[in-house]
């Protein structure tokens, strides 16, 4: 079951009041990530700033993937999404990466 969370922030200029949190992750990846993880990972990567999107639903979803993203060093891919209306922010995914030899490298 999804979960809300209430917050203020701003995403590409648009009044974020409320997170909703799908549960995909917990099947592969409860070990490093949690709700609040994800949280902090939204207010302190995402706020005021502005993303492009990757693809657009058939409803008008646009969907987003925001990596890296340090925490304590270690860097996380989150996948999100913004409805075409309201003021809510969905994150569908959010998982540990590695980035090492023969693999995409960013720098912190």
């Amino acid at each position: 079951m999804r979960r809300h969370y209430s917050i203020r922030l701003t995403v590409n200029s648009r009044l974020i009041e409320e997170i909703v949190i799908d549960p995909h992750y917990e099947g592969k990846h409860s070990k490093a990530v949690n709700d609040e993880l994800i949280l902090h990972l939204v207010r302190s990567h995402l706020d005021d700033g502005v993303f492009q999107p990757i693809a657009v639903g058939a409803e008008g979803h646009e969907y987003f993937s925001s990596e890296p993203l340090y925490f304590e060093g270690k860097p996380y891919r989150l996948v999100w999404l913004l409805p075409p209306t309201g003021n809510s922010l969905g994150v569908v995914n959010c998982f540990r990466r590695s980035y090492g030899k023969g693999k995409n490298h960013f720098p912190r």
